[in-house]
């Protein structure tokens, strides 16, 4: 009898909120018929006195002693079985054996689908489990059973947008916002579901309700701003961003989004004269402007729509910032990412001549050099840089080895790198020290000096480990030797997954492959490398040979003749 058994564990002083707080279900399980009890016992007193040692010795620790105890337990009603399999459930959650908890805890649902307690628990363990889809499924059950929980509602929400289902987690938020339409953290949710499911006119209304809520911040205003813009709306965009603008007059956010909106609709005159208006206000003078211009020029690189805008506003900066050598940095750098070293050389000459201390100017100098091949001016330049750095003798050095590998002079850059490169780590800045070694290692394999250039790999290895270039060549190396094959194949494939889309590394890692005789794998490799464009002699040359291998001979011809229109030109 539930009567005499609370008796029983109160005379034994047997602390009860501590068993119930551990495992809820237990009050379901407290009173109920257990069959063979003990002689003398009823069988209600027999389950629950097992019951309760199992949920101590669960409390003390002793989860696979309480596992076994809460096992002898055989209780005949499904509400009393329940309780047993959620908590060997629990204990099995205690001893990180996922898979047999969610065993226990899937029977424990099924003897008793009314308990939102069991629901709720092997749900968590359904996300622990990565089965996002089927702790929604349970949240969804947990929630009809207790629907004043509005927090199971959100945990349903979340597990359907980890199971990318993005529809479903909108409806659940929405269910929410109708229980407590002024619910921000829902809010929120729903304005991101619905930008990813491209729904912009329901996302601009939801930020209306954010803003009412919440209240206007200049992130919420400048969504709202990006959301006119993806329906199609730039006017209103605009005005959104002028808004922020009008209250807050150095909001760079904000301005980076209106001259965005200015060039995305051709706006070039409106676009000058804001971009002035922005260099009146803007924090910190010249050198937020710069940063601005720096936006855009670097989206300049991937996108030519913004090439002629970033031009102006560096064009801008030069005439109101002259003096600042980092406004001709940019530009050098800006005019080099556009093919137009001549006009580079002249940017970066410029910032030399306003900050001769600077290393950097002189470096980019002297690469807009070596690209227009001016061969003569790049060592008198460098000439005069080790005047002008006293105190940077070793990074010019590491220019000067740079420069003669690039022009023709692999033997005196290995001579002149390797008075840098032989020092020990630690020794200077490891990123020059790299640089250093890698220059080393291509003038050494230029000279056919193969064991020197595997030494610089692998010491560029040593420094940077995951250097994918390093990896690459040091493969390729010891492939065409024909040695420390398994190492090389490490190597490629390490520098493949650094940059799956480089047709060089796929082509070493092809030739690896072709080394150890595995040519399906080889072929494979190959074929993609050939599919990147990239178009090179060797590579032609490598597929065709695994063609041959392979009995491909008509195959194998066309990519020998490829190889050999390639060299011709």
């Amino acid at each position: 009898m539930r009567s005499d058994a609370l008796a029983q564990l109160l005379r034994r002083q047997v602390p009860l909120l501590l068993l119930l707080s551990l495992f809820p279900g237990i009050s379901g399980a407290i009173g109920a018929p257990v069959p063979s009890p003990k002689p003398g016992q009823s069988g209600s007193d027999a389950g629950f006195r097992d019951f309760a040692r199992g949920s101590f010795m669960a409390a003390r620790g002793d989860y696979w002693g309480a596992i076994e105890t809460f096992r002898t337990i055989a209780p005949p009603a499904p509400a009393e079985a329940a309780a047993v399999e959620y908590a060997i459930s629990r204990a099995f959650v205690a001893l990180s054996v996922a898979d047999s908890a969610r065993v226990h805890g899937d029977a424990a649902v099924r003897l008793d689908p009314g308990n939102s307690h069991y629901a709720r628990h092997l749900a968590r363990l359904s996300h622990d489990t990565g089965d996002y889809a089927r702790a929604a499924e349970l949240y969804g059950k947990a929630a009809a059973l207790a629907p004043d929980r509005s927090g199971i509602l959100y945990a349903q929400a979340l597990e359907y947008v980890a199971a990318g289902t993005p529809t479903e987690a909108l409806e659940v938020f929405s269910r929410l916002l109708a229980q407590n339409p002024l619910d921000e953290k829902a809010l929120s949710q729903v304005l991101w579901l619905q930008i990813a499911l491209k729904r912009y006119p329901e996302a601009i209304d939801t930020v209306g309700r954010l803003a009412a809520v919440a209240g206007r911040s200049q992130k919420l205003s400048l969504t709202l701003g990006q959301l006119y813009d993806l329906n199609g709306r730039g006017d209103l965009a605009i005005e959104a961003f002028r808004g922020i603008i009008a209250e807050e007059r150095d909001a760079v956010p904000a301005w980076v989004a209106l001259f965005d909106q200015r060039i995305r609709m051709g706006n070039r005159d409106e676009l000058l004269r804001e971009f002035r208006e922005f260099e009146a206000v803007a924090p910190g003078g010249a050198t937020s402007s710069i940063e601005v211009a720096r936006i855009f020029a670097s989206r300049a690189e991937k996108d030519s729509l913004f090439a002629a805008p970033a031009a102006m506003m560096l064009d801008e900066l030069a005439s109101r910032h002259g003096g600042d050598a980092g406004v001709h940095l940019l530009r050098g750098a800006f005019e080099m990412s556009q093919r137009r070293a001549g006009a580079a050389e002249a940017s970066f000459a410029r910032a030399v001549a306003i900050a001769p201390g600077e290393v950097s100017a002189w470096e980019n100098l002297v690469m807009a050099l070596l690209e227009l091949k001016q061969r003569a001016k790049v060592f008198r330049t460098i000439d005069r840089a080790k005047r002008a750095l006293p105190g940077q003798r070793l990074r010019v050095t590491v220019l000067e080895g740079y420069s003669l590998l690039h022009t023709g002079s692999p033997a005196k850059a290995a001579s002149v790198l390797e008075t840098v490169a032989l020092r020990r780590k630690g020794s200077m800045d490891d990123a020059l020290l790299v640089q250093a070694n890698t220059s080393l290692a291509m003038a050494c394999d230029q000279l056919g000096r193969r064991r020197q250039s595997a030494r610089a790999y692998a010491r560029v290895l040593e420094l940077d480990a995951h250097n994918a270039l390093a990896m690459n060549n040091l493969a390729f190396l010891y492939a065409e030797q024909g040695i420390m094959l398994q190492q090389a194949l490490r190597y490629a494939l390490n520098a493949v997954l650094l940059e799956p889309d480089n047709g060089v590394f796929l082509d070493t890692l092809g030739w690896v492959h072709y080394r150890l005789g595995s040519y399906d794998d080889a072929r494979d490799m190959l074929e993609k490398a050939v599919a990147t464009g990239i178009g090179e002699e060797e590579i032609f040359m490598h597929l065709g040979k695994t063609y041959q291998k392979l009995g491909q001979a008509d195959k194998a011809a066309e990519m020998f003749e490829k190889a050999r229109s390639v060299k011709g030109k």
